[in-house]
């Protein structure tokens, strides 16, 4: 039997209990089988699980990522959290950079406070964004049978991607965005129909949805953010989505201005409140997408694999 040592982190959080759960396993030493993980992230069931396989020269570490369904070659918390805890656990010496090998591309991490780990906000640089098509409000409404009066359409709603595809729809208020009911076959079936799901996408991963409004429940905050998907045949919803807040900022930096810092709460309809920081910039075509967010250490134990 193999014990494999895990810990439990929530990410994007400012307290325990909040932000989006991970669990981050090490695995240095390879024992552990693509099946055997898949198998290990359905049975802690949360968004994502991780597990770190390799330390490479210049503080380069492998890094592979499942959901409770299939591995995904890219996800936000996931490599907040899981920088945490080589910082923390594996390497103390990494100072203010680290960097994850993932599936999509490298991962850059900086740390500002390498020496409060446990208060400190840490950003990921993410790849160039890919600016994909265009919706109208009318067939977004009609599509996932959402109030079309609840859509902001005077912004464009674009599906964008910086390694996970998602679709930026920016709605009127803060009751329009707490109005989102979705239904599971109507989202599922827009997604077929646009070959966007993950049996008929080029990805192989569905195209999820995150909505954005200016008004927050706390005015110190810039947006409200709501990322719906589809996942293990059901309708979910993400606590704290680091990929799509980076689309976000991507899509806020080409259509609003063209450096930018805000903060975005998200999971507060969920009762688990999540801020993300974004800091970036558009220059000569080239963006500089960084989303930063804290941890907090949950727990830390043995897995019987």
């Amino acid at each position: 039997m193999e014990e494999i040592k895990f810990f439990i982190v929530d990410v994007f959080a400012t307290t325990k209990y909040e932000g989006n759960q991970l669990g981050v396993f090490i695995d240095l030493e390879n024992r552990l089988s693509e099946k055997k993980m898949q198998q290990i992230a359905r049975e802690i069931n949360f968004a994502e699980t991780t597990f770190i396989k390799q330390i490479k020269d210049n503080l380069r570490f492998v890094v592979r990522i499942f959901t409770p369904e299939h591995e995904v070659p890219f996800a936000g918390h996931p490599s907040i959290g899981t920088s945490y805890i080589i910082a923390k656990f594996i390497f103390p010496e990494v100072g203010n950079k680290l960097i994850l090998e993932l599936a999509h591309s490298d991962v850059e991490i900086t740390i500002p406070e390498p020496a409060n780990l446990d208060e400190s906000v840490f950003y990921m640089r993410q790849a160039q964004p890919e600016f994909g098509r265009v919706f109208t409000g009318e067939e977004i409404a009609e599509g996932l049978k959402i109030k079309l009066d609840n859509i902001d359409t005077s912004l464009p709603i674009q599906e964008i991607s910086t390694g996970l595809p998602y679709i930026i729809i920016p709605l009127k208020s803060l009751a329009s965005i707490e109005d989102l009911a979705l239904n599971y076959e109507s989202f599922k079936d827009f997604l077929l129909a646009r070959d966007s799901y993950r049996t008929n996408s080029l990805t192989g991963h569905s195209t999820s949805l995150f909505f954005f409004t200016k008004e927050t429940y706390e005015t110190e905050n810039s947006y409200n953010t709501r990322m719906l998907l589809i996942e293990n045949n059901k309708l979910s919803e993400d606590a704290a989505t680091g990929s799509a807040n980076g689309c976000l900022l991507a899509y806020l930096l080409t259509y609003e201005r063209n450096n930018l810092k805000a903060t975005v709460e998200q999971g507060f309809q969920m009762g688990r409140k999540s801020y993300l920081y974004l800091d970036g910039a558009l220059t000569n075509g080239n963006y500089q997408i960084n989303i930063g967010g804290r941890n907090k250490l949950i727990s830390e134990g043995v897995w019987y694999a």
